[in-house]
């Protein structure tokens, strides 16, 4: 990894190491079910998902239920929850961890039918946000979701180490999104605190 990215895998490796509370919200299981109805009827058991910067994963178990094949994409190894780590022991076969930077993605990652990306964006520097939305969009080949939170971290401010490196409006973050995805419908969650939207392929 680049200068740059270890120090982002640093940062996140002490966070999932040594701040418990950080597990506390997981904005990507809260929001699965958007993610699931907004594409009702178009997902089959077999297909693949990417889960890019999983945090701790547990939506994992959403997808798996669903059948999907699930690989998991996050800049530390430490993010992931004790309950999808053993899931990585007994669903070898449906789901997998890839450690890596979504700016330096691996050429191994291969192409996914879906993808997923809930409170990630805005932890990325402002200046990677088109690289990693390309990367992303390169390797989905129907449809998917993201979910962008809109304000400052308050876990940053307590412990002086930045989190949420690009904060913007939803209209920036619409506008870039939709460079690389079609836009398929939105939602403004939480009183403003998201901006939610499902994608499909442009």
């Amino acid at each position: 990894m680049e200068s740059e990215a270890l120090r982002e895998q640093a940062k996140y490796d002490v966070i999932w190491r040594e701040l418990p509370s950080y597990r506390d919200c997981s904005p990507g299981e809260i929001f699965a079910s958007y993610f699931f109805d907004g594409f009702k009827g178009k997902m089959r058991p077999g297909q693949t998902i990417i889960d890019f910067g999983c945090g701790t994963a547990r939506v994992a178990k959403s997808f798996l239920a669903k059948g999907l094949n699930v690989t998991l994409v996050d800049i530390s190894p430490y993010s992931l929850d004790e309950e999808v780590r053993n899931a990585l022991k007994l669903f070898s076969q449906q789901i997998e961890f890839v450690q890596a930077c979504l700016w330096q993605l691996p050429p191994s990652l291969k192409s996914a039918y879906w993808i997923y990306c809930c409170d990630v964006l805005e932890h990325i520097p402002e200046e990677k946000v088109d690289e990693v939305l390309a990367a992303i969009a390169e390797r989905m080949r129907f449809g998917g979701y993201f979910s962008i939170c809109l304000k400052e971290d308050l876990v940053g401010k307590e412990i002086g180490l930045p989190l949420h490196l690009t904060v913007k409006e939803r209209g920036w973050w619409e506008e870039r999104i939709s460079k690389y995805f079609m836009i398929a419908s939105e939602d403004v969650l939480s009183k403003g605190l998201y901006f939610n939207c499902r994608v499909t392929k442009k």
